[in-house]
């Protein structure tokens, strides 16, 4: 392998200006082939397109459409139904009925003649007593008039969220009051994804002024900041390599950016240090570029290939996007690699050759404070190395065993700022109408006006209302044909007619126009969408359809509660394998236990201990958080590696083991707190976030980035002494 590093660090010297020019060749055709890459916000990005409860939710989209808007109107009830009034709302329904992307809308003028007079309005509406009539008083809750507007089916996430500012947009051309509010899904989904993008520019300039500052204060190097540009360099191939693999960029895709310049900087730092390391012994640039690239090149090349094993344990989700989201980080640290050592290396090189710099414009690492610090910390690990293990230890256990503990975060509305106009509109409505929350099912059969069908509707429906006190209310087929007990018998002409003496955007929410299908929808409370997938399978398992009758959910919310709940779950096991994953492909690369297993136990102990501080520190888990393990056994196994293989270096030249475990932490020690530093304060600007879900990923992320900094300069230390117990000879195997 050094022969093979040794020949690329000759290529490298002798063709520097070509590398240079085919890696700006390479950053334009991945700018394009970035700017190309398919943008996914359909649903089955979260959640699989085969399972069981996409086709539900598919299923119930086809047959009666997306999640609803809700437009609530202000005013007393002479206001409401003023001719002023009710002549804006006629006008917002013919706007809305000639949008191809809305179903339905329906108001108190649905159940009118649409020739009504808009002064007879209020005399129809209101009884005597001022009290709504029977089939109007749902529609006006609270001295406010309720416009219900329904997608089509099959829209994606960007054509529903189109489709709710074409809403807003009306409603504010409109002579509605200024205060009326539109509240829904499709609405939230939209404010979040402008918040995102005014949050990440913030957070990202942010970000690279931290860590510009890092870099200034621990990285005492000539042209230290080159690191930036090349990991956004390494980025944007990543991305050009992800869009002609077809992998999607969705929501949790993107999350990789953060994550992906942080590699790149870590990965070019490393190569950086020890090229200046090389000239600060006196070798000439050529002499010191090949130097440096023979023995950086294949420890950062393993740790490379451990990074890529604990990401690709991601591949084992349940979740689409999350699934992506392992592959790009995958592919993502091999192209950052690339860059690194074939981008990077030529920079340096062709900076130094035409003058003989020799050492003498580097600066003196070794006396930098930095690493006389981490010379002392080797020192003092050695010494202390039983206590501190064992304390290590037991730190890592009472963090395990609050693991299971920790509280998951699945409340959608406090994952995203208070402020956001969507969440308002949601509490607005909630208040006054009691919920914005509903769960529909999807009852299929020949004929569900059947009868014996709807009889059994009905009793379904009393059931659940009765069992469940979740759930506020329910409307379905058989609410709307059967006699008020649901139970005395109706004939099939007598429902027929019932149904075709409905209002048509009335009739077309609740079955299906080949009456094959039929809709119950229930209403219900505010809860974290964890709970709602408890609801929805007590809610399945407990329907005892009658024979020929099956019974399916649908809706948005049904939906992300499979996705959350499949993100969430399974956090030990994909740790465990991913454990696994990168301890056997070390195994493979070293053909020595000692070797594989001393990057990856102060990991797992680092996996315990950020549970306990997260119990610790009350920070929940959340569908991003939920994710963590991946990234630090990527992270952190490479602090591990990259320090060992310095050891070993040391060690094949004859150096004693307690002066090499020194000498690596020094020279390689003061690389790898720069990374680390580095990457934490990019992730850190995400604490200024608007966002608590980042906030807390942000949080995570750096608390779990240092503390494998501090695994990797305490722990690796006495350890590796205590496994080195072999010939030098075998070490070198």
């Amino acid at each position: 392998m050094r022969a093979l590093f040794a020949s690329i660090g000759m290529f490298v010297e002798r063709h520097p200006i070509w590398i240079i020019t085919s890696v700006v060749g390479f950053t334009l055709l991945a700018a394009i082939g970035a700017s190309s890459t398919q943008i996914v916000t359909t649903q089955d990005a979260f959640v699989q397109r085969d399972s069981q409860i996409f086709r539900g939710y598919t299923a119930y989209d086809k047959a009666f459409g997306g999640d609803p808007t809700v437009i609530l109107i202000p005013g007393k009830p002479v206001e409401l139904t003023s001719p002023d009034n009710v002549a804006a709302i006629r006008s917002l329904t013919s706007t809305f009925s000639k949008d191809p992307a809305i179903r339905s809308v329906v108001s108190i003028l649905t159940f009118l003649p649409p020739t009504t007079p808009a002064e007879a309005v209020r005399s129809l509406v209101y009884s005597s007593d001022g009290q709504p009539r029977a089939q109007f008083a749902a529609f006006l809750p609270n001295g406010h008039a309720l416009v219900i507007v329904r997608t089509v089916g099959g829209l994606s996430v960007d054509q529903q969220r189109l489709a709710s500012d074409r809403i807003i947009a009306a409603i504010k051309r409109s002579e509605l009051p200024k205060e009326t509010v539109v509240a829904g899904n499709a609405r939230l989904i939209g404010d979040i994804t402008k918040s995102i993008t005014k949050d990440m520019t913030t957070t990202g300039v942010i970000a690279i002024f931290l860590m510009i500052g890092v870099l200034y204060l621990v990285f005492p190097v000539r042209r230290r900041l080159l690191a930036l540009p090349v990991a956004i360099v390494g980025v944007l191939w990543t991305f050009g390599a992800t869009g002609a693999l077809n992998v999607p960029l969705t929501l949790v895709t993107m999350a990789g950016l953060p994550v992906l310049i942080g590699l790149g900087v870590d990965f070019a730092i490393q190569f950086h240090n020890r090229y200046e390391e090389e000239l600060q012994r006196g070798h000439r640039p050529e002499q010191g570029l090949i130097a440096s690239v023979t023995h950086i090149g294949p420890a950062v090349g393993i740790a490379v290939v451990a990074s890529m094993l604990g990401f690709i344990t991601l591949l084992l989700s349940r979740v689409p996007a999350v699934r992506d989201f392992g592959l790009l980080l995958a592919i993502g640290v091999v192209a950052l690699y690339l860059v690194g050592l074939f981008g990077l290396n030529a920079l340096l090189f062709r900076f130094d050759r035409p003058r003989d710099t020799g050492g003498r414009e580097g600066l003196p690492l070794k006396k930098h404070t930095l690493t006389k610090t981490l010379s002392a910390i080797s020192s003092t690990s050695i010494r202390r190395g039983p206590l501190l293990v064992a304390a290590a230890l037991l730190l890592a256990m009472g963090g395990f065993a609050v693991d299971a503990r920790l509280p998951i975060q699945t409340d959608i509305e406090k994952l995203i700022p208070a402020d956001t106009p969507g969440v308002i509109a949601l509490n607005q409505v909630r208040t006054l109408v009691g919920t914005t929350n509903n769960l529909p099912l999807l009852v299929s059969s020949d004929d569900v006006t059947d009868p014996q069908v709807l009889t059994w509707m009905a009793d379904f429906q009393r059931r659940v209302l009765r069992d469940h006190n979740q759930v506020i209310s329910a409307v379905s087929l058989a609410s709307a044909v059967l006699p008020g007990s649901g139970e005395a018998f109706l004939s099939p002409e007598a429902i027929s007619q019932t149904l075709r003496g409905m209002p048509s955007d009335i009739r077309s929410s609740l079955v299906t126009d080949d009456h094959t299908g039929a809709a119950v929808v229930f209403n219900v409370i505010h809860m974290p969408i964890a709970e709602v997938n408890t609801l929805v399978n007590e809610i399945i398992s407990e329907a005892h359809p009658v024979q020929g009758v099956t019974i399916v959910p649908g809706g948005t919310l049904t939906l992300a509660g499979a996705a959350i709940g499949a993100i969430t779950q399974g956090r030990t096991t994909i740790a465990l394998i991913g454990f696994s994953a990168v301890f056997i492909g070390l195994l493979l690369i070293y053909r020595n236990w000692r070797k594989a297993i001393a990057p990856v136990l102060p990991v797992i102990l680092v996996t315990g201990w950020s549970s306990g501080v997260m119990w610790l520190l009350g920070i929940q888990l959340n569908p991003l958080t939920a994710v963590m393990s991946a990234l630090i056994i990527g992270i952190g196994t490479e602090f591990g590696v990259l320090l060992l293989e310095r050891y070993w270096e040391e060690r094949l030249l004859g150096v004693a083991p307690t002066q090499a475990i020194n000498q690596a932490v020094a020279r390689v020690g003061q690389a790898i707190t720069a990374s680390a530093l580095t990457v934490a304060a990019g992730f850190g600007a995400l604490l200024a976030s608007s966002f608590p879900a980042l906030r807390e990923f942000s949080a995570v992320i750096v608390i779990d980035v240092l503390l494998a900094l501090v695994a990797t300069l305490i722990l690796i230390p006495p350890l590796i002494l205590w496994l080195d117990h072999e010939k030098i000879s075998e070490l070198g195997k």
